[in-house]
C-alpha cells in the first residue's frame, strides 16, 4: 500500500471527510507508526544492503554518510576484494587507536574495522586503494512523501499501519475504548507479521552432492536423502 490507499482505508473506518481529519494529521499518524514498527528491530530483511568501498591510502576513516546514498544504518560485515576476500572483523574502536594510532600509527592493509562518530574506520590505515564490499541495513527511505510510493517495509506490515492511525483518530476524538481496539490490533499485527518477517528459514531435506537414483519402476529419477 501507499499513503494515499492508507489514508482511504482509515476514512473507510472512521467516516471523515478532509475537512474534520486532514491530510497533514492523517499522514503524521501514519509515519508514527511506521517509525514505531522500524524501531523494533534494527535488522529487518527488507532493509539489508550491500554498498561498495575504495579506501584512501592512509586514510582511517570514512564518513558513513559518503557510503552509498547516504543510507547506512548498520554494517554487519566487510570484504576485502583486493585481498582474496578477505573477511575484516569488528574491534572496539579503543583497541583500534591503541594498536594502530599516535607512536604505532602504521598503514597496512585493513583487517579490522570499527564504527565510531557515524564514520567507520579500516585498521591499519590501507597501505593502497583496496576495494571493499560493505553489507549491512539501510535506513528506510522518506516514502511518505509521496502519497503514490509504497510504504518501504514488508507488505505483511502495511495493514499495521491503517491500524495504527485509526487508533489515533479515535483517540483524538477521546473515544478511548474504540481507540484501544484499534491499537490492540495494531500491536498485534506487527507481533505476528514481525514473527514471519523475522522467521528463521525452515530446515529442508539435505542432500549429498546432489545425488540421485533412477526409479526404473517408475521411469524417473527420485533424490537420495541422508
Amino acid at each position: 500500500m501507499n499513503l494515499s490507499e492508507i489514508r482511504a482505508k482509515v476514512r473507510e473506518v472512521v467516516d471523515m471527510d478532509t475537512t474534520d481529519l486532514s491530510d497533514a494529521l492523517l499522514n503524521m499518524y501514519v509515519v508514527d507508526g511506521f517509525e514505531r514498527i522500524i524501531a523494533l528491530d534494527r535488522r529487518w530483511p527488507f532493509l539489508e544492503k550491500s554498498w561498495t568501498l575504495t579506501t584512501v591510502t592512509g586514510q582511517a576513516s570514512y564518513p558513513l554518510s559518503g557510503i552509498g546514498v547516504g543510507d547506512v544504518r548498520e554494517i554487519t560485515s566487510i570484504v576485502d576484494n583486493s585481498s582474496g576476500g578477505a573477511r575484516l572483523t569488528l574491534i572496539d574502536h579503543a583497541d583500534g587507536e591503541a594498536l594502530w594510532l599516535g607512536a604505532n600509527d602504521v598503514v597496512g592493509v585493513p583487517r579490522h574495522f570499527s564504527i565510531w562518530q557515524q564514520e567507520l574506520y579500516l585498521w591499519p590505515k590501507p597501505d593502497s586503494a583496496e576495494q571493499l564490499t560493505l553489507r549491512g541495513y539501510r535506513k528506510p527511505t522518506a516514502w511518505y512523501q509521496s502519497d503514490a510510493t509504497e510504504v518501504d517495509a514488508d507488505d505483511r506490515l502495511h495493514q499495521a499501519l491503517v491500524y495504527y492511525a485509526i487508533a489515533q483518530v479515535y483517540q483524538l476524538q477521546e473515544e478511548l475504548e474504540v481507540s484501544g481496539f484499534y491499537r490492540q490490533s495494531f500491536d498485534e499485527s506487527v507481533r505476528l507479521a514481525a514473527a514471519d518477517v523475522l522467521r528463521v528459514p525452515s530446515h529442508r531435506p539435505l542432500i549429498f552432492s546432489g545425488s540421485r537414483f533412477h526409479d526404473s519402476a517408475y521411469g524417473h529419477q527420485e533424490p537420495m536423502y541422508y
